[in-house]
């Protein structure tokens, strides 16, 4: 039988340090799936192995306060949300621990970018868990990631743009347990003009008067919503934007079958926990890439879930953005030729027809290395930010 680490992500070494690191990354599924998860090791252990890398996931997962997991001897009736994790954790042998070194690890880690969240109020209550890096003094950018992608997933845009701009970011609203372990808490709005008014809640949670929007996949269209309904945004970025532009153009495989899946969970939490059944296999994770495949599972780990990410992912991609496409900021428009996932006629119809709008298509890149903030991304990003912004100096 194959290994977790076969098919997963670089492995750990086995330290504190690094297995710190990866119950962090992991957290947004362990903290919402209500029960210890099974997490395989990277290789076969002999029993008082398994005892050891158990004593030291514990006791690195109680000092960051996060639900422990349960280490299996193999991966044979995992879960795809237990594979994604298990990958990700990479458990192996520990060496020698010292005293409070997973202590220490963890306080580490809980200091590392992106940091701890802070939670702040949506204009209807609803609590968001948010990030924010960079200068204070500095030009602000709010990063509206994909919806349901724990902070993770936007993680590399922040630290490329951070060291020059105030960078802002957050979880998607009702998606994402907290850290006080009370759970998902209520259902909250879903409609597009309460979640597209979550960038403007963030933004006054951390005191920014207008900032600059960079929106990813359907980030993108709640960075558009948000641009249509205040000033206070500035100018826009919409990478590898998922628009639903009615007959005006074509949409691909994957739009058609998300939306499909979207419509039918959203229906009731009978249905969405039949297709959770059905998605908790581990073929689930066909095709996504393994080292960010613990991120993209998340909407889809338990049922309660994936039911509201129908409901608030279901709102965005059904949102008709025609009617967006008065906002009048300046904004530059990314689409790559070889994203299959979100089509990049939406793009380019979005660029034509925005009034101060400019369109790149990139030659190489998909959907999701457009969260990599690969280094042509960030100078394409900086540059047109410096067109519509004034770079912070450093001393100033």
């Amino acid at each position: 039988m194959p290994t977790v680490s076969e098919t997963g992500t670089a492995p750990g070494d086995g330290s504190a340090a690094v297995l710190a690191r990866a119950l962090l990354d992991t957290a947004s599924i362990t903290r919402a799936a209500g029960q210890r998860l099974r997490v395989a090791p990277a290789h076969a252990l002999a029993d008082e192995q398994l005892a050891a890398v158990q004593e030291l996931t514990d006791r690195v997962a109680s000092a960051l306060g996060l639900p422990g997991v349960d280490v299996v001897p193999e991966p044979g009736p995992l879960t795809a949300s237990e594979v994604a994790v298990s990958r990700r954790l990479a458990l192996r042998t520990p060496g020698a621990v010292a005293d409070g070194a997973p202590e220490r690890a963890a306080e580490r880690a809980l200091a590392a970018f992106p940091g701890p969240a802070v939670v702040l109020p949506a204009r209807d209550g609803t609590p968001l868990r948010c990030w924010s890096a960079g200068p204070e003094v500095a030009p602000a950018v709010a990063v509206v990631s994909a919806c349901g992608m724990p902070v993770g997933l936007a993680a590399k845009w922040m630290a490329a743009l951070s060291p020059e701009y105030r960078v802002v970011t957050w979880e998607s609203r009702g998606l994402f347990a907290g850290d006080d372990g009370k759970g998902l808490g209520p259902l909250p709005d879903h409609t597009l003009d309460a979640q597209s008014e979550d960038v403007l809640a963030v933004l006054d949670g951390f005191g920014i008067a207008r900032a600059h929007v960079l929106g990813l996949c359907g980030g993108a269209v709640l960075a558009l919503a948000a641009a249509a309904r205040s000033d206070r945004i500035t100018s826009m970025s919409l990478w590898h934007g998922d628009w639903e532009l009615g007959d005006d153009t074509p949409k691909t495989t994957h739009q058609r079958d998300i939306e499909s899946l979207l419509a039918r969970v959203a229906r009731g939490r009978p249905q969405a926990a039949a297709m959770h059944r059905l998605m908790s296999r581990p073929s689930t994770l066909e095709g996504l890439r393994p080292d960010i495949a613990h991120y993209l599972i998340h909407p889809y780990a338990t049922a309660e879930l994936l039911h509201r990410y129908g409901l608030l992912n279901g709102v965005i991609m059904a949102a008709d953005c025609r009617r967006l496409l008065t906002a009048p900021q300046p904004a530059l428009v990314v689409t790559s030729g070889r994203d299959t996932t979100a089509h990049p006629a939406g793009s380019a119809y979005v660029a034509r027809h925005l009034p101060r709008a400019g369109l790149r298509t990139l030659p190489e890149g998909d959907h999701l290395t457009a969260f990599d903030a690969g280094a042509g991304l960030v100078a394409l990003a900086r540059g047109f930010l410096r067109t519509v912004t004034v770079p912070h100096r450093r001393g100033a």
